[in-house]
Formats: C-alpha cells, sequence, structure tokens
C-alpha cells in the first residue's frame, strides 16, 4: 500500500493544533519539574565546583523561570497542568541516567558523564521549546511566543556553558597525560 503524500492545500484545524500544543506543553512542564528536582542532586554529585555553580546557579535558576513562564502560558490559556501525561516521560528521563560506574572513574570523567547527561536533558527541553513555538504561531498569542523563544534561548546558553566545561575538562585530562 503506497503512503500518500502530503500536499499543499491539507492543514490541521486550530483545535488540533491546540490539542498538540497543550500535550507537549504537559511534556515540557513533566521536564521542567524534573529538573527542579534533582538538578540539586546532580550538583551535589560533582567533584568540582565550577560545575556544581553551573548548575546551581545558572541552569537551576533557568529553569525555574522557564517552569514560571510554562505555568503563565497555562494560566492564559486557562487549562491546568496535567501531571499524569500519558506518556513515557516520566520513565524516559531518569533512565537517560549520568550515573556509570563511579568507582572506575576519575573525578574528571565522572563531571564529564554529568556534563553529557545535562547536555541531553536540555537538548530535549530545547526541542520542545522549538516545536512548541513553531506551533504558537496559531495561537496568535505574541506573549506566549515570546515566552518559548526566551526559552530556547536559555537552553542554548546552558549548552554553550556545558560545552565550555567539558572542553576544559577534556584539555585538563589531555594535560595531564601530556606530561
Amino acid at each position: 500500500m503506497e503512503k500518500p503524500f502530503l500536499l499543499n492545500n491539507l492543514k490541521l484545524d486550530e483545535e488540533a493544533l491546540r490539542k498538540i500544543f497543550v500535550f507537549n506543553l504537559n511534556q515540557i512542564h513533566l521536564i521542567l519539574l524534573y529538573l527542579t528536582e534533582c538538578l540539586p542532586l546532580i550538583a551535589k554529585a560533582t567533584c568540582y565546583g565550577d560545575l556544581e555553580n553551573i548548575i546551581n546557579e545558572e541552569i537551576l535558576s533557568d529553569v525555574k523561570v522557564q517552569l514560571f513562564r510554562i505555568s503563565d502560558i497555562f494560566m492564559q490559556l486557562n487549562i491546568v497542568p496535567n501531571q499524569n501525561c500519558p506518556s513515557k516521560l516520566n520513565e524516559l528521563l531518569p533512565n537517560l541516567n549520568y550515573k556509570y560506574e563511579y568507582e572506575q572513574m576519575d573525578s574528571l570523567s565522572k563531571d564529564l558523564s554529568i556534563v553529557f547527561y545535562l547536555q541531553k536533558l536540555l537538548s530535549i527541553k530545547e526541542n520542545h521549546f522549538q516545536i512548541l513555538k513553531s506551533i504558537a504561531n496559531s495561537l496568535n498569542s505574541i506573549n506566549i511566543k515570546s515566552y518559548l523563544q526566551y526559552n530556547c534561548d536559555e537552553c542554548k546558553n546552558n549548552k554553550e556553558m556545558l560545552t565550555l566545561v567539558a572542553k576544559d575538562y577534556i584539555e585538563s585530562n589531555i594535560n595531564t597525560f601530556l606530561r
């Protein structure tokens, strides 16, 4: 059986777009709640203060602001966030685990594995915000689009900070071997 091709005359109706938007808004809400809970624990698991400070002072504070913005979007849409989202998101996020066999790792490797974990989570967040932002165009709300754009920008900035930390860790590790 041949699959049909999408023609330019097909569009989702407003109700379908709104359902998709709300579903994904609930998804990102759960991600942000998860991060609010687990980021302080991840920060405590770090070995070096640089990464701990970035997690506690930058990423966690951004997550709290993003959560506020998402909550405000729910209020603007007169919708209550669904804490029991039907997806497997609640199971997926903890399984993107940063806890490897720490007994076999040095401190830099431990922190680097945390950086990789956080990069994965930030990518998931950023993708959700991008999709929500594109759907928000149909909602005709500049405020909602602005909130989502700010959240995207913060994710990008956090990812760049973590990339710099990873680079610093890798160069430190290489310099140790070169001596």
